[in-house]
C-alpha cells in the first residue's frame, strides 16, 4: 500500500505545480501540500465554476433600426 500513497503524493505534487505554473494558486502557498488531493481537486472545480460565471459570454440580440425598404427597379 505504500506505493499507492507514494503515487498519490507524487500526483498531488504534480497537480500543485501545474496550478502554480498556470497562476491559479500562489507560488508561496505551502498550505496546499498539507491538503488531501481530493480537496485540492474540489477547490479547483469550484474555481473553474466561479471563473466561468465571471467570464460567461453574454449574447444579446442585434436589432438594427429598420429603415424603409425602397422598391428595386428591375
Amino acid at each position: 500500500m505504500a506505493f499507492l500513497r507514494e503515487a498519490v503524493e507524487k500526483q498531488k505534487v504534480y497537480l500543485i505545480q501545474q496550478l502554480m505554473a498556470k497562476g491559479i494558486v500562489d507560488k508561496n502557498n505551502q498550505e496546499l501540500y498539507n491538503k488531501p488531493i481530493s480537496e485540492i481537486v474540489n477547490d479547483y472545480e469550484k474555481f473553474c465554476l466561479e471563473f466561468e460565471k465571471q467570464n460567461a459570454l453574454k449574447f444579446t440580440r442585434y436589432n438594427p433600426e429598420r429603415k424603409e425598404e425602397k422598391p428595386n427597379v428591375h
